[in-house]
């Protein structure tokens, strides 16, 4: 029979799992009243807590947990491939968690590497995550845990993160360099509610504030996938005011505006002038060259794992964010 979880409990009582979490752990957020419906409700089911990890922690289990939002073509691959090189030279096996940028799939995940005992874990938040108390059971049993990429803006955490600010205002510096006469900017960004598009947008903003460019409501469109942006850059070109620049957050919507392209047979950069952040490789594929500023997916998950590795060892690192370099690729 299953061992019960903490998701058969928020499902009796219908709740958030976090929630559940917090409650077996008597934070104060959660009502007295509540707290103890949630403790009936754990009895009732036999849910205890998993102390494998206590046990596994006085020996070494070998394994280390990557707890990521998707799996797609863009970005994660690199990152997966630079962990597990990195875990492998070490004698590291490597467990793959996806959380399909789901909460509820996500506090599974950490309840398995909680479980598993795993000796250290990377992870990767989801756009539901609005806090990371759901990892708070992992690093009471010593567990080291390093965030990266999509990471929670003021938390106390290990974090590796790309200077998503920084990489925009490049964007923008280049794009103003090689055109001046700008008639109509236009950038398209990822999910509002992820902590780097909303450093992306605060670089892209700021920089054009610089160079004298007010950005009109039309201006900042988001997608949460490519058939998004696609969609929302054929809108934007059988308008009225078609942009003269278009920047585009991430290589999902630059994939997804270049189906439009295609279909409008649209020169670049004659027809329009066009700027990427990217991991690199998809540039690569392009019938045209187009200046790029490089964020290395690889170069993101070597440095979280070589990162991991050393909290592992108990060398005594307080928690930071560390940020990778970017360049512009022309």
């Amino acid at each position: 029979m299953p061992r019960p979880t903490i998701k058969d409990i928020a499902i009796r009582l219908n709740i958030n799992p976090s929630t559940v979490s917090r409650a077996l752990r008597g934070h104060p957020d959660v009502s007295a009243r509540l707290r103890e419906s949630i403790r009936e409700v754990a009895d009732k089911l036999g849910y205890r807590p998993n102390h494998m990890a206590i046990n596994l922690r006085r020996g070494n289990s070998h394994t280390i947990g990557l707890i990521i939002p998707e799996i797609s073509p863009f970005f994660f691959p690199s990152v997966i491939r630079a962990v597990e090189e990195v875990t492998h030279e070490k004698g590291y096996n490597l467990l793959i968690l996806h959380s399909n940028d789901s909460i509820d799939r996500e506090i599974e995940n950490a309840e398995i590497c909680a479980n598993m005992g795993v000796d250290g874990v990377l992870v990767s938040l989801s756009r539901q995550s609005h806090d990371i108390e759901h990892f708070q059971e992992l690093e009471a049993t010593g567990t080291p845990i390093v965030f990266f990429d999509k990471t929670l803006p003021g938390s106390i955490a290990h974090k590796v993160v790309i200077p998503g600010e920084q990489a925009s205002r490049m964007a923008v510096e280049k794009l103003w360099k090689d055109q001046p006469s700008n008639t109509r900017i236009l950038g398209i960004f990822g999910d509002p509610r992820m902590s780097i598009t909303d450093d992306r947008i605060k670089g892209f903003r700021n920089k054009l504030s610089e160079h004298g460019y007010a950005l009109g409501e039309s201006d900042i469109v988001f997608a949460t996938s490519k058939e998004e942006a696609g969609n929302l850059f054929r809108e934007q070109w059988q308008g009225n005011n078609r942009p003269s620049t278009l920047f585009a957050m991430s290589d999902e919507i630059l994939a997804g505006i270049m189906q439009t392209i295609y279909e409008f047979k649209i020169r670049i950069p004659e027809d329009l002038y066009l700027i990427s952040i990217s991991d690199g490789e998809l540039p690569g594929y392009l019938p045209f060259r187009i200046p790029y500023i490089r964020t290395s997916g690889y170069g993101l998950g070597r440095a979280a794992a070589l990162l991991l590795l050393q909290l592992i060892m108990k060398m005594p690192l307080l928690p930071d964010t560390h940020f990778l370099d970017v360049e512009l690729v022309q």
